[in-house]
């Protein structure tokens, strides 16, 4: 329960698509009649035809919040991976959380699944039995497919009660998808005889088969017929349309509901069964069916520009946020470029400069809000529970989906974005993945980009210091020196150098070892910067002799003062004394000053003192 609302929480994939849409709107619908609201956990990337490398964006899964869930629902088939499947289910049995599987089998779940075999079996009886096929053809998809070979047994079971006798040669394997399709349908034209029937498995390979068949010059249905089977969208698009059986959304949505339904009532696993409903039409030589095929071409259309244009502005949004200096810039930009009602929560270690986010195993050390649509003047902000309430409010006002998606970079997730939905805006879904997508390459790129930063500056540093003063080494002190020549606001002002020397060195060294008489450099060198005027560049210019260069005159007197004051007190932590001899010499910064002529003026002066000493 949250808020008094009974929460259910659907783990999907790729929401925008036209079946799951539809699906959602309807189970969202249903549920609200319960008294519940929907929380829906998506990714945009099927993990199995992604890959490991997609895996990241499936801990959206973990988002969920158990302890407050009464139920959750997994599209078993949508996700694709029974690695996932099972450890939401695991998850959900340890939190005292019944799962609800759509169309998969896993021990101690409830399950709401599609009937396949006997929606498919009249499609194969329409073709073979109705319109007096004597030589089938079936378009399988992948050979160890459960799915596929359910409906081969059925073609077997159909032809054999009509006297047809089955032979091998009689199947081919499309895979469930157009290319491998294509290919084993451009090998059937290659034989002697075609059959005048194909039956595919899925409407994907019908419409493709029927592609390569008019390509050839066979009509479909005059000279072959075809016939697919799950009616998508485009089976009643294609020309011809094609021959199926749809597997429907609304009737989905109604037996989920039923399972939502039984299972807080009964606290028991229930099982329920969709039929899908068989649907002749031209590829099999019956009349067009036309299911509002206008407005879907127009909704695609629709689609389709929207993504191009959201596609350029994503495109910049990702190269400003790789580029902003700090995550407050990240959040104006996405503020000002995005105007979907989100949220965004990433890991707080992003914003560790100082540690490589993506090449090592990071502990979290919490999460950090950069975006919030409802709040926009908060700028970046720790992450409680209290963010989420605003949204969830309106949830629980407007009777529409919480929808969860995973931020993911180089393979590892980074954070998520919690989109507020105001109604059933196709368009608007569909941009969700595009958002995800700028978002992650936005933010893993600019914390990327950061590292670098840090490395460079560290490298920089470590080339540009003296390892043992900490100041300036030499060729870092002549390149900053070149860098403020070419500056014209330090151009005609008045610049001097002060050159210093450690006074005993060797004594020191020959006495107390040469560890004493780097202890005695690096005292004068922390005097020097200590007494220094804070713009000054500080050198060691080679052994024992350092060097300043600041702008503007300095009371000789004075500073000799303040230094023979340091190094005597510093002097008293070791059981040696520590002295330095200084010379000054001041000019005008010109482009063309001669820097060694600098430097020895106030060289002159320095071995006066020493020698007067």
């Amino acid at each position: 329960m949250i808020y008094g609302k009974k929460l259910v929480a659907l783990c999907a994939y790729g929401i925008s698509n036209a079946q799951v849409f539809s699906f959602i709107m309807e189970l969202n619908e249903q549920l609200k009649k319960q008294d519940c609201i929907l929380f829906i956990y998506t990714m945009n990337t099927e993990i199995g035809n992604g890959g490991e490398f997609y895996k990241a964006e499936a801990s959206v899964y973990d988002l969920i919040p158990y302890e407050q869930t009464d139920a959750v629902i997994i599209m078993d088939e949508k996700i694709k991976s029974r690695e996932v499947v099972q450890h939401i289910i695991d998850e959900c049995h340890a939190h005292g959380v019944p799962p609800i599987i759509i169309d998969g089998d896993y021990d101690d779940v409830s399950v709401v699944k599609f009937n396949y075999a006997k929606g498919f079996e009249p499609v194969v009886r329409h073709i073979i039995e109705d319109h007096q096929v004597k030589k089938p053809h079936f378009m399988a998809g992948k050979r160890h497919s459960e799915y596929s070979n359910e409906r081969i047994e059925i073609f077997k079971k159909v032809i054999a009660e009509n006297g047809i006798p089955f032979s091998e040669n009689m199947i081919s394997y499309g895979d469930f998808w157009s290319l491998p399709c294509r290919a084993a349908t451009e090998k059937l034209l290659e034989r002697d005889e075609l059959p005048d029937a194909i039956i595919c498995a899925n409407d994907i390979m019908a419409i493709n088969v029927c592609d390569v068949l008019q390509l050839a010059g066979i009509s479909v249905p005059g000279e072959v017929l075809v016939s697919g089977f799950d009616g998508i969208d485009e089976a009643f698009l294609s020309t011809p349309g094609i021959t199926t059986a749809i597997c429907d959304s609304h009737s989905l949505a109604k037996a989920v509901k039923a399972a939502v339904k039984d299972v807080l009532a009964k606290g028991a696993n229930v099982e329920k069964w969709v039929v899908p409903s068989f649907v002749a039409n031209e590829s099999c030589g019956c009349p067009r069916v036309d299911l509002a095929s206008l407005s879907k071409i127009h909704d695609m259309n629709n689609r389709f520009y929207h993504h191009q244009d959201d596609l350029h502005i994503m495109h910049n949004l990702t190269a400003v946020m790789m580029c902003s200096k700090h995550f407050n810039e990240i959040a104006k930009h996405i503020q000002t470029s995005i105007s979907t009602k989100m949220c965004c929560v990433v890991d707080s270690g992003l914003f560790d400069v100082k540690h490589n986010y993506f090449l090592t195993d990071s502990v979290s050390v919490g999460r950090t809000v950069i975006c919030d649509y409802l709040n926009p003047n908060a700028g970046v902000q720790r992450y409680s529970e209290e963010t989420m309430t605003p949204y969830i409010q309106q949830v629980i006002d407007k009777g529409f989906p919480l929808i969860f998606n995973a931020l993911e970079y180089m393979g590892k997730s980074i954070g998520y974005v919690m989109y507020l939905t105001e109604g059933y805006d196709l368009i608007e879904w569909s941009r969700y993945p595009n958002i995800a997508n700028c978002l992650g390459m936005g933010l893993g790129g600019f914390t990327t980009l950061r590292y670098q930063d840090y490395l460079r500056e560290k490298i920089r540093r470590l080339y540009q210091k003296d390892a043992l003063t900490g100041i300036y080494n030499r060729l870092a002190f002549i390149n900053r020196f070149e860098e403020l020549k070419e500056n014209p606001e330090y151009v005609g002002q008045q610049v001097t150098v002060l050159m210093t020397d450690l006074n005993g060195l060797k004594q020191i060294n020959d006495s107390y070892g040469h560890s004493a008489g780097d202890q005695a450099i690096a005292t004068v060198a922390k005097a020097l910067t200590k007494n220094c005027p804070q713009d000054a560049i500080c050198v060691r210019f080679g052994g024992d002799e350092m060097l300043a260069l600041f702008f503007g005159s300095c009371d000789k007197q004075d500073f000799v003062d303040r230094m023979q004051k340091t190094l005597a007190l510093d002097s008293m932590k070791y059981v040696f004394s520590i002295s330095a001899s200084y010379g000054f010499c001041s000019t005008t910064l010109t482009e063309d000053l001669d820097l060694d002529k600098l430097i020895a003026g106030a060289d002159e002066e320095m071995y006066r003192m020493k020698k007067n000493r």
